[in-house]
């Protein structure tokens, strides 16, 4: 979910009344000692996210101005708000031959690295397409393919705003948060996350059904398709776990307030990164799945790395040491502010997960050109119940 801050120079008082919008339970500041530098999170460059509902653009315009940001952010929240209550149309996706997606299933890092090394030329051809797809010279192009949550021809439109720029002059794409479809608003990782729980990984529609969200599409299309859904966000450390305001649900995923065994199937799409302590809300996704229920998880994911890279980590006594840059990225309940990521996930993800209670914890690759899912190894992690 996402926005990249760079270093600049504001006040402590001013990032500590900031860094507290993110995470509201989130204490003032301690910059760690490898990056004592503050942060100007008023020139921060951004990255799409879920359902974030602010441009980049307007977000650091709205952030120039006190008044701006008073007036903006309830106005982007409702909306938010208003959007969660209105499921998506649509029939429901078969994924037939003509829009099956091939994915690859790791149960660890040296079977990745394996299946690598076996397969560089598939690989290039990958990256040969992901380039072949970029348009030079334009800040925003589009991709012609099939949406297979649609199942209709399509365009996926893109940008190379937040791309990585490359040694030969261009922009490549961030393309896990791009190729948008035009007609059910889900971006590249969205749309690949909801094929492969149903195509691969057993989601059915008879099933209890538990989403660590409520803003965005990915929500509104279970809802519309699946009869047992519930889904939350984390509104403030004041609510009482289970609370409601404006039928929205308030959960702490390091504390769920359901009761043990409640879901046969959860689904997170970016969450993690930004809890505190992720282990905590990994065990509480076990508790309230039943036994053989499944976890689907996106997050952002080094395939290169066995470690999880820790950004920021929040201590005993409240307070947060940055050990990297601060990165923040879009959140629906703060669109001006964003949510802070803590950390990118590695291979040792799939031993924390048997540590909680899962088994059969897997990371899946995936990439089809004209399904519209660009990026040469997009991945997410899937896990059982044990």
């Amino acid at each position: 979910m996402l926005l990249r801050l760079c270093h600049g120079g504001v006040g402590s008082e001013k990032i500590a009344e900031q860094q507290r919008r993110l995470w509201p339970r989130t204490p003032p500041i301690r910059p760690h000692k490898s990056n004592s530098v503050a942060t100007d999170w008023s020139t921060a460059c951004s990255k799409p996210s879920r359902g974030s509902g602010m441009p980049a653009k307007l977000r650091r315009l709205v952030k120039s101005s006190k008044l701006l940001m008073r007036v903006a952010a309830p106005i982007f929240r409702l909306k938010s708000i208003a959007f969660a209550h209105v499921p998506m149309r649509g029939k429901f996706p078969h994924f037939s031959t003509d829009t099956r997606l091939e994915c690859y299933a790791f149960d660890s890092m040296p079977e990745f690295e394996r299946w690598r090394d076996a397969n560089g030329d598939l690989i290039e051809t990958w990256r040969c397409e992901d380039r072949a797809a970029i348009a030079p010279s334009q800040p925003a192009f589009t991709t012609d393919g099939v949406c297979a949550i649609c199942e209709l021809p399509v365009s996926f439109v893109s940008t190379t705003e937040y791309g990585q720029a490359t040694s030969s002059g261009g922009v490549t794409p961030n393309w896990r948060e791009q190729l948008l479809c035009p007609r059910c608003h889900m971006r590249n990782r969205m749309r690949a996350a909801l094929q492969i729980a149903v195509q691969q990984c057993g989601l059915s529609r008879d099933m209890q059904i538990y989403v660590t969200e409520q803003f965005g599409e990915g929500y509104r299309w279970l809802r519309a398709h699946f009869k047992e859904v519930e889904g939350s966000e984390y509104l403030s450390p004041s609510r009482k776990p289970g609370s409601r305001r404006l039928g929205i649900v308030h959960q702490d995923v390091q504390a769920l307030s359901y009761a043990p065994q409640s879901f046969d199937y959860i689904l997170s799409f970016d969450v993690l990164e930004h809890v505190p302590n992720h282990i905590a809300a990994l065990e509480s996704f076990a508790r309230v799945l039943k036994t053989g229920g499944k976890l689907l998880l996106t997050v952002p994911f080094t395939l290169e790395k066995y470690d999880t890279t820790v950004r920021a980590q929040m201590q005993a006594d409240g307070h947060i040491d940055y050990i990297l840059p601060i990165e923040v990225h879009g959140n629906p309940t703060d669109p001006v502010n964003g949510a802070l990521c803590y950390r990118h996930f590695g291979w040792d993800t799939l031993d924390r997960l048997v540590e909680c209670g899962f088994a059969d914890a897997t990371v899946m690759i995936y990439h089809d050109r004209r399904l519209g899912y660009l990026g040469s190894l997009q991945s997410l992690i899937t896990a059982t119940k044990a």
